[in-house]
């Protein structure tokens, strides 16, 4: 992940300087324990036809042996697209992106940092809905 300087604007689109907006809270959470277990991540869309889909990331826990559960939703709420397909597509470039920050040497934490840079936020409240 490329370094951010503290006079750069920050990434996360407030307008502000990165030093007096998120560069004291991205510094603890590359401190932060992680939490324990494994997890996996899978591209999707959020959002409807009649108001357009947002790439979106699904987060699963293990919780047993080949056993997951829905653990948390990002979305990427500054893309609107109206096909469902192009959303999914865009999601995964990111995780594809994410995960080979990862394997070159990036930690966890630089993984959820790249992809909070790229836009996404966590959505506490989503439902999913299976065709």
């Amino acid at each position: 992940m490329t370094k951010i300087g503290r006079n750069s604007p920050c990434p996360c689109g407030s307008g502000k300087k990165y030093k007096l907006c998120c560069e004291q809270k991205e510094n603890s959470f590359r401190e932060a324990k992680l939490p324990p277990g494994r997890f996996r991540y899978e591209s999707g869309s959020y959002g409807s036809p009649d108001r357009g889909y947002m790439p979106s990331i699904l987060c699963y826990k293990e919780i047993g042996t080949d056993s997951w559960k829905e653990h948390f939703c990002l979305v990427k709420p500054d893309t609107v697209v109206y096909e469902e397909a192009e959303a999914v597509i865009i999601a995964e470039n990111d995780i594809a992106s994410a995960y080979s920050l990862k394997s070159s040497g990036g930690s966890v934490h630089d993984f959820a940092l790249y992809l909070r840079h790229e836009g996404y936020k966590k959505v506490d409240d989503f439902r999913i809905i299976r065709d």
